[in-house]
C-alpha cells in the first residue's frame, strides 16, 4: 500500500513536472519558428508606419520548403493608417517593395487569409495583419548564408531583416569551451 501512494505521488510530480516544463520551454518546432522569424519596422515622424513580421519558411520546415527549393517566406504585414496609405490592407498595393540583398525581386507573393493560415502562423499572426506568402527564385549557398531581404518605400525609408548565417560545425566549435 505505502508502495502504491508512493509511486503515485512520484507519477504525479513526474507528469506536472512535464506540463510545466512543456508550457514553458518551446517544442522544437516552435523553437525552429521562433528561430526562423524575424522583425523589421519602418518608423515616420515618431510613428510606426509598417511592422513586418518575417518567418522564412526554408529554416522552419526543411521537409514542406527544402534549402534546394524557391525561398519562400510568410509575411504579417501591420499598416498604420496615417501618411496617406490609401488602403492599409494592401501592403503590396501602396508602395512598398521587397527584394533580396542581391536585388532580386519576387517571382510570386500570394495574399493568404487569417482563417486560412494553419499551425504555428495562425497561432503566432497579429489579429490585425495582413499576410502573405513571398517565393524568390533558389538561392547559392553563398547567398543562402547571407540572406537578407530588403523593405522599401519611397515615402518611410527602408530596412532590412537579416536570416542569413553561416553555420557552424563540430570543427568550428571545438576549440570553443
Amino acid at each position: 500500500m505505502l508502495k502504491e501512494i508512493i509511486f503515485g505521488i512520484a507519477f504525479v510530480f513526474f507528469v506536472g513536472c512535464e506540463s510545466v516544463k512543456s508550457a514553458i520551454v518551446p517544442q522544437k518546432f516552435e523553437e525552429a519558428y521562433i528561430q526562423a522569424t524575424r522583425k523589421t519596422e519602418l518608423i515616420v515622424d515618431d510613428r510606426v508606419q509598417v511592422v513586418l513580421i518575417v518567418t522564412h519558411l526554408n529554416a522552419f520546415d526543411k521537409e514542406k520548403y527544402p534549402e534546394n527549393a524557391n525561398e519562400v517566406f510568410f509575411l504579417d504585414v501591420y499598416q498604420s493608417f496615417q501618411h496617406g496609405i490609401e488602403n492599409p490592407k494592401k501592403f503590396f498595393e501602396n508602395g512598398f517593395h521587397l527584394t533580396l540583398s542581391n536585388g532580386e525581386t519576387p517571382i510570386k507573393i500570394t495574399e493568404i487569409k487569417k482563417e486560412d493560415l494553419q499551425g504555428l502562423m495562425q497561432s503566432n499572426a497579429t489579429r490585425w495583419g495582413e499576410y502573405y506568402i513571398v517565393e524568390f527564385l533558389p538561392q547559392d549557398k553563398r547567398t543562402q548564408n547571407s540572406l537578407q531581404l530588403f523593405l522599401r518605400h519611397k515615402d518611410f525609408g527602408e530596412n532590412f531583416l537579416n536570416f542569413g548565417f553561416k553555420p557552424l560545425d563540430k570543427e568550428d566549435l571545438k576549440d570553443r569551451r
